[in-house]
């Protein structure tokens, strides 16, 4: 039963972060000039964690925290099949909401070891 606890109670607490690291970097997108549109878009290629608008450009936005070094940093974490998946759900959110002929952005906002200003990275058109 200990081990069971155990595991849920890691679960949760990544799953805080995770919110947390989402809320950080929606504060400092909007610090930055952009607008505010969707969180955590789900459908059936995957999530969305952050969509906004910069000026005329819709920018999609995949954040990443990563605490400890030990199973890389937040960028090594951008693997191939999980670009994907943002780039297929941001055509389903495209079409769904009629904006296929607006341009387009993929940013990461990643959080090494802290989740706060001064460890956030913010790489524009990453993918």
């Amino acid at each position: 039963m200990q081990i069971v606890s155990n595991f849920f109670r890691k679960k949760k607490a990544a799953k805080n972060n995770g919110e947390k690291a989402e809320q950080e970097a929606e504060y400092f997108l909007l610090s930055k000039g952009l607008r505010f549109i969707e969180r955590n878009y789900f459908c059936r290629t995957g999530e969305i964690d952050l969509i906004f608008l910069d000026k005329d450009t819709y920018v999609f936005v995949e954040v990443r925290f990563r605490a400890k070094p030990t199973h890389g940093n937040a960028a090594e974490s951008l693997g191939i099949s999980k670009l994907t998946k943002v780039r297929n759900s941001a055509s389903l959110w495209l079409q769904k909401n009629n904006k296929l002929d607006h341009p387009i952005r993929f940013d990461a906002i990643l959080f090494d070891q802290k989740i706060d200003k001064q460890h956030l990275t913010w790489l524009k058109a990453v993918f």
